[in-house]
C-alpha cells in the first residue's frame, strides 16, 4: 500500500508539473515577442555589385515619371536601367524595392519577404500601415511620398505643423526631392529615416528621428547611435506585417504613454511612442501646448480627439477589451504602456488607432467611412469604426 501510494503521488506531482509546464509554454506563446526586422536571404536581390551584369546596367531608380516594382514573376519593372549606381549598391531605391505591378502586398524571393506598401492596382490586403495605392490619384488619402504622389494640391505644409519649426523640410511635406534641407533624405526617409536592414537593435520599423538637437548635414550618420540618441520608437512588430490576423494576438503591438507631456522637443526621445514620432510633423495636433494652438487639451472636454492618453476600462469604453486574448480590433487597434506585456488597464489610443500612416481607400488615411458613422447603428455598423471604442453610442 505504501508503495501503491507513493507511486500514485509521485503520478499526481508528475501529471501536475507537466501540467504547469504546458500551461507556461502556451501562455509564452500569447505573448507578443520581439521579432527580427533584419534582412534575410539572397544578397543579390537587392544589391549589384557595380551596376554591371553581361554587359548592361542593372540599377533601376523609381522616379515620380515612372513608377518600378515587382511583377508576378518577381522582378523589377515598370522602368529602365540606368547607368548611374545608386548607394548602398541597390538595384532600385526604396519606392521600388516596396512596389509592386500586381495586388499582391508581399514578395516572396527564397527567404527574402518584402513587404509592399505601394500597388498600382488595388491591394487585396493592404498592411498594418496601408498603402500608397489610393493617395497616387487622390491627395486625400494618404501621405504625398516623393516618388509616388506630387505635392499636396490641398495643403501647403503638414496640417497641425508647428510654425515655429525648420522651413523647406520634411516637416512640411514628403514630395519633395532630396536636398540639403531634407538632409537628402526626402520621401520614405522622412521618417524611416536610417533603414536598419541589417541588424535588429529596437527601432520599431526604423521610425527614429534624426538626432536630438537638430544635427548639421555633416552630423547625420552619427543620428543613427540609438544609445546616444534614443529619438526612435519603440514596439513589437507582427512577423508578417498584419497580412494576416488569425487571432487574438496576431498583430502589432505599438507603444504609447498616459504621461502628460508637450509634444515636439524631445518627447520623441523621452516617450518613444508611436504618437510622439507623428508629433514631429503635426506638433499643434498632440500633447498640453496652449502657446502653438492648444494641442488637444488636458481634459476632457478635449478640443481635439486625445492621443498618448489611457483608454478608459469603464463606461462605454470598457465594453471594447483589447487585450492580447480578448477583442482587439485590428480596425481600431491600441497601444500600450508596455508592448511586451500588455494588459487591458494600460491600452493607450494613438493616433494609428484612426488612421493608416501610408494611406488608405478613405480620405484622411482613415481606417473607416467617417462620414457614414451614424449614431444608433446596428447590425453590421455596431461595433465598428468609431463605434470600436464608443460602444454606447452606437445604440448597443
Amino acid at each position: 500500500m505504501i508503495t501503491s501510494t507513493g507511486g500514485m503521488f509521485r503520478k499526481r506531482v508528475g501529471n501536475v508539473l507537466l501540467s504547469c509546464i504546458l500551461f507556461t509554454i502556451v501562455f509564452l506563446l500569447s505573448l507578443p515577442l520581439p521579432l527580427s526586422a533584419k534582412v534575410t536571404g539572397i544578397c543579390s536581390n537587392c544589391h549589384i555589385m557595380h551596376n554591371s551584369q553581361n554587359g548592361a546596367p542593372v540599377n533601376m531608380p523609381d522616379t515620380p515619371s515612372t513608377v518600378i516594382g515587382w511583377d508576378s514573376n518577381g522582378r523589377l519593372s515598370g522602368g529602365s536601367a540606368d547607368n548611374t549606381p545608386s548607394n548602398n549598391l541597390l538595384v532600385t531605391n526604396c519606392v521600388g524595392c516596396h512596389s509592386s505591378s500586381t495586388a499582391n502586398t508581399k514578395i516572396t524571393m527564397g527567404s527574402s519577404v518584402v513587404p509592399i506598401v505601394y500597388n498600382t492596382v488595388p491591394p487585396t490586403t493592404p498592411l498594418a500601415g496601408g498603402n500608397f495605392y489610393w493617395v497616387a490619384s487622390d491627395d486625400t488619402k494618404g501621405h504625398n511620398v516623393y516618388g509616388i504622389a506630387g505635392a499636396d494640391a490641398n495643403l501647403s505644409t503638414a496640417p497641425g505643423r508647428n510654425p515655429a519649426g525648420c522651413d523647406n523640410s520634411c516637416h512640411d511635406t514628403l514630395a519633395a526631392a532630396p536636398s540639403a534641407n531634407n538632409y537628402y533624405r526626402g520621401g520614405c526617409q522622412g521618417c524611416h529615416v536610417f533603414t536598419y536592414h541589417h541588424e535588429d537593435n529596437g527601432v520599431y520599423r526604423f521610425l527614429k528621428g534624426h538626432g536630438y538637437p537638430q544635427p548639421w548635414p555633416d552630423q547625420i550618420e552619427n543620428s543613427k547611435d540609438i544609445t546616444t540618441n534614443t529619438d526612435y520608437v519603440v514596439g513589437v512588430e507582427d512577423s508578417d506585417w498584419e497580412y494576416t490576423t488569425d487571432n487574438a494576438g496576431d498583430h502589432n503591438y505599438y507603444k504609447g504613454t498616459s504621461d502628460n507631456y508637450t509634444s515636439g522637443g524631445d518627447s520623441l526621445t523621452t516617450k518613444q511612442t508611436i504618437t510622439s514620432f507623428c508629433s514631429g510633423c503635426h506638433q499643434r495636433f498632440h500633447g498640453v501646448q496652449p502657446e502653438i494652438g492648444n494641442g488637444m487639451g488636458s481634459g476632457s472636454p478635449w478640443i481635439r480627439h486625445p492621443t498618448d492618453i489611457l483608454l478608459p476600462d469603464t463606461g462605454e469604453y470598457g465594453k471594447y477589451d483589447p487585450d492580447v486574448n480578448a477583442g482587439y480590433s485590428v480596425e481600431a487597434p491600441v497601444a500600450w504602456i508596455n508592448p511586451e506585456a500588455p494588459v487591458r488597464g494600460e491600452a493607450v489610443v494613438m493616433c494609428l488607432s484612426c488612421h493608416r500612416p501610408h494611406g488608405s481607400d478613405q480620405p484622411d488615411m482613415l481606417r473607416w467611412d467617417y462620414r457614414n458613422m451614424v449614431t444608433g447603428a446596428t447590425g453590421s455598423s455596431a461595433d465598428t469604426g468609431c463605434f470600436t471604442c464608443h460602444r454606447d453610442k452606437d445604440g448597443t
